[in-house]
């Protein structure tokens, strides 16, 4: 009755009960992602629908970034709809999280999560080979080699997303180190894409800098625009994703390095913590990447009004009102 009595699992009543409060405390924290990703989906769904749109209908978008940047446009958009899907499935059928989660819907959420991380650093990558070997980067891309990388993103990450899937479900792999090998694998890949995004924006911004001071005075910059966009929405994206980082680190202690029942315990409650921030922020970052281009580049607000012809003429109207009032005054 003290808590010191073993039962058939090795446990004693004290830590079958510390798991019991694990497991409510990580059910209510699902109920908070559920209803967070209710009111965050849409609007990201919509702005991710609102930039393919656009992208696909004026001509000036068709360029290669914009195919990297459409293909993390769609990752978003379909990691966003499955939140949302599974939020309101759990809410109807009031099914434990834990059961409804199937296989499938594991490894498209992996996919997705995995895809963002593959095509923020392509773009990196892209543009590190433009600045740094502008006429070897002209003269090899196109729309085609950057339609093909980004099929390579997508198989890679889909056999992510199935590896994923496989480690996480003991009806199909009961294997200790397949786990653990899986999780080293994700954490490189975060590991890799961030240095491989930060080390080439650096690369960038001082190569700019440096030929900036042998620029003539009254030449245009065209790339700063493009560059500013880039490291700022690259800069976002990773400052969301953070805690994925920290998830995968301490899924290893929780693998490699666990002493006891009650220290398996105090990792598992902090991993809880740390994955409903995880979730949300993910939620945060797949609604936002298209929101931060828009904000921070020109050309896409001017083909979003060439999209939109009567948001043109609505915003025409109130420039003008708006110049008729300062007139008067």
């Amino acid at each position: 009755m003290n808590g010191t009595i073993q039962h058939s699992d090795g446990l004693t009543a004290h830590e079958r009960q510390l798991f019991r409060d694990v497991e409510a405390h990580r059910q209510d924290y699902d109920d908070i992602i559920r209803q967070f990703s209710k009111i965050i989906a849409p609007i990201g769904i919509l702005l991710s629908s609102i930039f393919l749109f656009v992208v696909i209908r004026v001509k000036s978008m068709h360029t290669i970034i914009n195919v990297y940047l459409s293909n993390l446009a769609v990752a978003d958009a379909a990691h966003l709809i499955l939140c949302m899907s599974v939020a309101w499935a759990l809410e109807y059928t009031h099914i434990a999280s834990g059961t409804c989660t199937s296989l499938a819907v594991r490894i498209a959420f992996t996919t997705m999560q995995i895809a963002s991380y593959g095509f923020v650093a392509v773009i990196a990558v892209e543009r590190f080979s433009a600045v740094r070997q502008p006429l070897t980067q002209r003269a090899r891309a196109s729309k085609s080699r950057a339609a093909k990388l980004s099929a390579g993103v997508w198989v890679a990450a889909v056999v992510m997303g199935v590896l994923s899937g496989l480690a996480s479900d003991y009806n199909y792999v009961r294997n200790l180190v397949f786990t653990q090998v899986y999780v080293v694998i994700v954490l490189l890949i975060y590991l890799a894409a961030f240095t491989i995004t930060i080390t080439s924006y650096i690369y960038i911004v001082i190569k700019l800098c440096h030929s900036d001071r042998e620029r003539q005075a009254g030449q245009t910059r065209r790339v700063y625009p493009v560059v500013r966009m880039l490291v700022i929405n690259t800069a976002v994206f990773f400052v969301l994703s953070l805690t994925d980082s920290a998830l995968q680190i301490m899924h290893l202690v929780l693998l490699f390095f666990h002493k006891g029942a009650e220290a398996v315990i105090d990792i598992y409650w902090t991993i809880t913590d740390v994955a409903v921030c995880a979730g949300i922020i993910r939620l945060v970052n797949s609604s936002i990447n298209t929101l931060v281009y828009s904000v921070t580049n020109s050309q896409y607000r001017a083909a979003f009004l060439e999209a939109f012809p009567r948001w043109q003429s609505s915003f025409d109207s109130a420039a003008a009102a708006t110049d008729r009032s300062r007139q008067s005054r």
